[in-house]
């Protein structure tokens, strides 16, 4: 063989080599682009599948009590929000039980307490454990203690107020709201977090916000932290309207899609709303709030968008008033709702096609609501307390929503086994679909529920039954005074006419 062919021959070796490595690449990378291809249509496909589902967490009425153990509510006026767990994990005062029951008794304070450190921790805790790979996490507000100004001016041995000044309470009204929204990130550190506001969450007495109000300043970071997944111009937008009035609108991130979360400041709604200052005539909050919902769900019509709204009170009617007997009731009694007008209700009933779910709490119960409208209607969930202090024994709710129709299409409960958050466990409670025999949490179901729950006068059948007794999560001091066809019609009767009408079988 000569010179020429030796190296002629090492050549062709060499590119057959480079040419066998280079076919090997090519190989990998088409399988490899095969599988991705194959994987990223068995995910489109799941995604469009009915039955994919992811889980959500639904919270509501945390209050979160700080004064728990007096003696470290100084420490926590001091410290900066990030060092409030340090303080609040430290061991109890060995005073803790007879100093708090001061506070309570100078406070004039229900029998049951709010939420205590303990509780709020493991119901966090708990949720997480339900739901890991949960979408997002919706809180119905309340995040503050009940009468936190008269707490604190217990706990810090003030003059109790004998006006509707609350100033002095107003920067730890403040810090406590940061926290416990704080907490709520930190045990959801990867989703977003929604917080609607409640009748407590203010610093000013309950029932009581201003516009443009600088508790909503305050807290407005903390909120728009847990919006995650949304453009800057869109986040800009909803801190723009926090800030201002406590509302604000944002896109649901992937993989839901082209769903819309609406969240109202529903506590310029209220029937006893009033400013800081005490004015109960200024109705500028609810006016402009309404004129913002209707744009914001007309928006979404055009755009062929799903949306949810989120709030604390319902858009209903309380029958907590209504006795058994109802004849004085239809004789001259007066209808009692959460909302000073219907106008909520009627905004909401008036997007069936595309509103597909309403999420409130405030009542501390475990309840479900119908707002009928041509159509269908809309949906509600009014969900179960965290705090005990209805005697009630503490819930969240997990629910599961369709990927493809942004439905609601079943919820688990979970109730936990004492009221102190020590050495407590949260078993479930009951899921909707099994106990009420639907296949989702729609306008049509509900309808076929509550058309069971009317023809059930007695409440003799299991499914009223088990309404009941979820209703009231285990408290004797709970349970509904009134007759259970009346409760019935208030299920689905949001108005005071059509209420009344139901309950007296007025034609």
């Amino acid at each position: 063989m000569s010179n020429r062919e030796a190296v002629s021959n090492e050549v062709i070796g060499a590119l057959h080599q480079r040419i066998s490595f280079a076919l090997e690449i090519l190989l990998v990378l088409l399988v490899m682009a095969l599988s991705g291809a194959k994987d990223m249509c068995a995910q489109a496909k799941a995604a469009q599948a009915p039955g994919s589902h992811i889980p959500v967490v639904m919270l509501s009425d945390l209050h979160f009590d700080p004064f728990h153990d007096p003696a470290k509510v100084r420490l926590l006026v001091k410290a900066s929000v990030a060092n409030w767990d340090h303080i609040l994990e430290a061991p109890d005062d060995p005073g803790q039980q007879t100093a708090f029951a001061t506070v309570q008794g100078k406070c004039k304070a229900k029998e049951n307490s709010d939420t205590p450190f303990a509780l709020l921790k493991s119901s966090l805790l708990a949720a997480k454990g339900q739901a890991p790979e949960v979408a997002f996490v919706t809180v119905s507000g309340d995040l503050l203690v009940h009468d936190l100004d008269c707490r604190y001016r217990a706990t810090m041995d003030l003059e109790a107020s004998t006006t509707d000044d609350q100033s002095v309470s107003a920067a730890f009204a403040e810090k406590t709201t940061i926290y416990v929204i704080n907490k709520i990130k930190a045990a959801f550190p990867r989703v977003p977090v929604y917080i609607a506001l409640g009748n407590n969450d203010s610093r000013c007495n309950h029932n009581r916000l201003d516009p443009h109000d600088a508790y909503l300043k305050a807290s407005a970071s903390a909120v728009a932290d847990g919006w995650r997944g949304v453009s800057p111009s869109e986040k800009a937008a909803a801190l723009g309207t926090f800030e201002s009035a406590g509302y604000y609108a944002l896109t649901i991130p992937a993989p839901i899609s082209r769903t819309r979360l609406l969240v109202v400041n529903d506590i310029y709604m209220m029937p006893k709303y009033a400013t800081c200052d005490g004015d109960d005539n200024d109705t500028q909050g609810a006016r402009e709030q309404t004129a913002w919902l209707q744009s914001q769900l007309e928006k979404s019509r055009r755009n062929g968008e799903r949306v949810w709204l989120l709030g604390h009170l319902p858009p209903a009617v309380n029958a907590d008033n209504l006795s058994a007997e109802t004849g004085a009731f239809c004789a001259s009694g007066k209808v009692v709702k959460f909302q000073s007008t219907d106008d909520l209700a009627n905004e909401m009933a008036a997007y069936p096609d595309i509103l597909k779910l309403g999420i409130f709490g405030h009542t501390h119960m475990d309840e479900l609501r119908l707002l009928r409208a041509k159509g269908g209607g809309v949906p509600v969930k009014v969900v179960g307390s965290v705090s005990p202090v209805s005697g009630n024994r503490p819930s969240f709710v997990v629910g599961l929503v369709d990927l493809a129709s942004s439905k609601l299409v079943d919820y688990t409960v979970y109730e936990a086994s004492n009221s102190t958050g020590v050495g407590t466990k949260w078993p479930k409670e009951y899921a909707f679909d099994e106990t009420y025999h639907e296949a989702d949490f729609s306008a049509e179901s509900l309808s076929d529920l509550i058309s069971r729950f009317r023809d059930d006068t007695t409440a003799a059948g299991q499914e009223s039954r088990s309404y009941e007794e979820y209703y009231s999560k285990g408290s004797t001091a709970t349970k509904k005074s009134f007759s259970w066809p009346a409760y019935v019609c208030a299920l689905d009767n949001s108005t005071a006419a059509a209420f009344k009408a139901c309950v007296c079988q007025e034609k």
